[in-house]
């Protein structure tokens, strides 16, 4: 390369960083969002073919560009060191917090917090509260994700409330499993979920610190389930159906037994909004801004699944669950109870 060259490259990139010193973060988004960073590091190299036609040795990929490759991996070095914070929790537990790439509170910061930086647990830092999130559906590979596909849970709360219940991790691993057993055994009693859930309710994502099974409302309304959440003492309520149930006939219409539970949870959410001063005097029920969990299917399809979604943007208080959804939000509820366990709050065996 020309020396004249050169030196324009570098007074640019010079002039660049010091515009970009200059901007104030709230701008940095507009500024270097729309994939210009994305379009800048492929400037140095272009990844990667993923075309099964295109393909090519990785090995060979990494001598055709090892300086500009190497470039990339100083950056990433750069980054992993500079920017990923050293501190100690729980009783002096080292941990690195990074922060994360997607952030979807103006009040508050996304980070991860973990053994290693820019990874492990996804956090909340808000009002001076710190809260780590749980996976509240199964997500697929590549899918967009947002605020509302995990629960922020609180975890002063959740230690004062439900792991120091927790006795042994090993029983979270082996709640997940009998329910796995029952899904693959096609058990199709519904008694046997109703069991499962009013013995482990934390695979909600253990926002609730009780769940009660069939608490009357009235004599009409009685739910499966209706759970008081951790963070406010407010109720919800769960209904659940056994996971085989039919739910679409063909062309993937709705069929009559999904009509028929999406109604009922339907009229239980009319009944505690319209007499919520009766249950709060004659039940002790507090319900405010209630959500109801509707629990139906296992193994759908993307296309199903991308129906049911579109039905529960019909009514934001309805959360359509499916078993999958769930199994996923236990293995991510184990997880959470697995990272902040001390010794004294859960012994394992």
């Amino acid at each position: 390369m020309k020396k004249d060259k050169k030196q324009q490259i570098q007074k640019m990139l010079k002039e660049v960083n010091k515009l970009i010193k200059n901007i104030p973060d709230r701008q940095i988004p507009d500024i270097l969002g729309d994939g210009i960073l994305s379009d800048f590091l492929q400037s140095i190299v272009k990844p990667k073919p993923k075309s099964k036609a295109k393909k090519q040795n990785m090995y060979d990929y990494l001598l055709k560009n090892k300086n500009r490759l190497a470039i990339l991996a100083f950056i990433r070095f750069a980054i992993q060191i500079n920017y990923s914070i050293k501190g100690k929790v729980n009783n002096g537990i080292d941990v690195f917090v990074s922060p994360f790439h997607l952030q979807w509170f103006k009040d508050g910061v996304v980070f991860t917090q973990g053994k290693e930086g820019f990874k492990g647990l996804i956090g909340l830092y808000q009002n001076k509260k710190i809260k780590f999130a749980v996976a509240a559906r199964d997500f697929k590979k590549g899918e967009d994700i947002g605020p509302n596909d995990f629960l922020f849970i609180d975890v002063e709360k959740v230690k004062k409330k439900l792991i120091s219940k927790t006795k042994n991790i090993n029983n979270l691993d082996n709640a997940l499993k009998y329910l796995k057993s029952l899904l693959d055994n096609k058990e199709n009693n519904e008694e046997k979920y109703q069991e499962f859930f009013t013995k482990y309710p934390w695979i909600f994502g253990a926002q609730y610190e009780k769940v009660d099974s069939h608490k009357k409302l009235n004599d009409e309304n009685i739910p499966d389930f209706t759970g008081v959440r951790i963070k406010d003492k407010y109720w919800d309520i769960i209904e659940i159906k056994q996971p085989f149930l039919k739910l679409f006939k063909k062309g993937n219409y709705f069929n009559s037994s999904f009509n028929d539970s999406w109604n009922q949870t339907e009229g239980y959410l009319d009944f505690v909004v319209q007499n919520s001063d009766y249950l709060y005097r004659e039940k002790g029920m507090l319900f405010d801004n209630p959500q109801c969990f509707l629990l139906v299917g296992y193994n759908l399809s993307e296309k199903q699944i991308k129906i049911l979604r579109t039905k529960e943007r019909r009514n934001p208080s309805i959360k359509i669950l499916t078993y999958n959804d769930v199994l996923a939000m236990g293995k991510a509820t184990r997880d959470f109870f697995n990272n902040l366990k001390t010794e004294k709050e859960i012994t394992k065996k």
